[in-house]
């Protein structure tokens, strides 16, 4: 925002979500597997799963419904907006021939179809957004057969996959030539491909829409006036998120249920398990938002909420800085580390890496007004060359 207002609070927000997204994405070079059986990793999983898994991405693409609202309070052009968008999926391309977990792609495509539906009102937009978000347990119910699935059925079978990827694997042995290659093959990504799964573009254009909601209809100025009764109503949230994340993880130790793996029990089971995890990930979603946005505004000036608004505000540079630290610590090319860390141990590593990136935010902040990339997507929105420069002295609040 260049604006009379900046949403500081929302800046926060998209901080605390950048660590979530973090701590999942780590997640997926080994760390999932069932093969780490040891009493703390087991911990450290459910924890990630019932906490974060789905729950952070969820919360980030609120976030950017919220933030094509403020665009649109800057009464941003179709065209500048457009621009936006194709710099944003020309960052997505170059980071997905690294990481084929990246997101920015399906945003950037998914928000030409926000571009397109924002002009509805809200009584149309919030039902539709409900029926995105249940195309994925009505799918699976459909057609059970997501063509494979990455998860062992068993903790022997998944030390076996464990034990190949870090002989044979392609992270842990290909060159950066051969992910590059092997990535390109699957670009561009596809918004309505995966549309089985609880992370598909529908459910990201759902809650894009839900975002844009919150921003139109004065949510986030509601909130600013009673971040005390936020946190009320996001702890009370929470624990319906919890018990509904509960009853899921109870399913799957009766039933064999598995969100993301092979579908193990009955059609009727499986919808059953999906639509709960949905419940759980929709109700825990709300409540990381409604905590955090709280905290933010009701303790605006400590030092944890100007750190995570720092990182927040830059967000793009973070998100791609993530990809490089962590594709060089794990990828063979790099240090190795593919498959050979558990849940314990990514984890303490989520919890080092993101201080540094805070860090580095709050330092390049105070010389600054943007990030890098920020700085270069500005250029390509606008056309001109953005102020790079902070105008006032480092230690001043500006």
């Amino acid at each position: 925002m260049t604006g009379r207002r900046r949403y500081r609070e929302i800046d926060a927000l998209r901080g605390f979500a950048l660590f979530g997204v973090l701590l999942v994405n780590l997640y997926g070079f080994g760390a999932d597997s069932l093969a780490w059986d040891s009493a703390a990793d087991r911990v450290f999983w459910q924890i990630k799963h019932v906490l974060f898994e789905s729950k952070f991405w969820g919360l980030f693409s609120l976030l950017f419904g919220i933030s094509f609202w403020l665009q649109n309070q800057q009464a941003t052009r179709v065209w500048q907006m457009l621009r936006r968008f194709t710099a944003l999926m020309a960052f997505g391309l170059t980071n997905a021939l690294l990481f084929e977990g990246d997101i920015l792609m399906l945003y950037a495509e998914l928000g030409i179809l926000l571009l397109l539906l924002h002009y509805l009102p809200s009584r149309l937009l919030l039902p539709l957004a409900l029926l995105l978000l249940l195309i994925f347990p009505l799918a699976h119910w459909y057609q059970p057969d997501r063509g494979g699935s990455d998860f062992a059925g068993d903790r022997a079978e998944a030390g076996e996959w464990l034990l190949e990827d870090r002989e044979s694997g392609l992270y842990s042995t290909g060159s950066l030539g051969d992910i590059v290659a092997e990535h390109a093959d699957y670009l561009p990504e596809l918004p309505w491909q995966d549309y089985q799964w609880p992370d598909s573009g529908w459910a990201v254009l759902g809650l894009f829409l839900v975002g844009y909601c919150i921003g139109r209809n004065g949510l986030l100025d509601r909130i600013a006036r009673d971040p005390a009764r936020t946190l009320r109503w996001g702890a009370a949230v929470g624990a319906c998120g919890l018990c509904w994340m509960g009853l899921e993880r109870a399913l799957a130790a009766h039933w064999g249920f598995q969100v993301y793996g092979t579908a193990l029990s009955s059609p009727a089971r499986q919808l059953t398990g999906d639509l709960v995890f949905l419940a759980g990930t929709l109700t825990l979603t709300a409540a990381w938002f409604c905590l955090a946005l709280g905290v933010a505004v009701r303790y605006r000036a400590s030092l944890p909420v100007v750190m995570f608004e720092a990182v927040g505000r830059m967000s793009l540079t973070t998100y791609l800085c993530q990809t490089l630290i962590f594709t060089t610590l794990f990828y063979g090319y790099g240090l190795g580390w593919a498959y050979e860390l558990g849940p314990v141990a990514v984890s303490v590593l989520a919890l080092v890496i993101f201080p540094v990136q805070m860090a580095f935010a709050h330092c390049w902040l105070r010389y600054f007004r943007m990030g890098p990339l920020e700085w270069l997507w500005r250029l390509a929105t606008d056309l001109r060359l953005p102020v790079l420069l902070a105008r006032s002295a480092p230690g001043q609040r500006r």
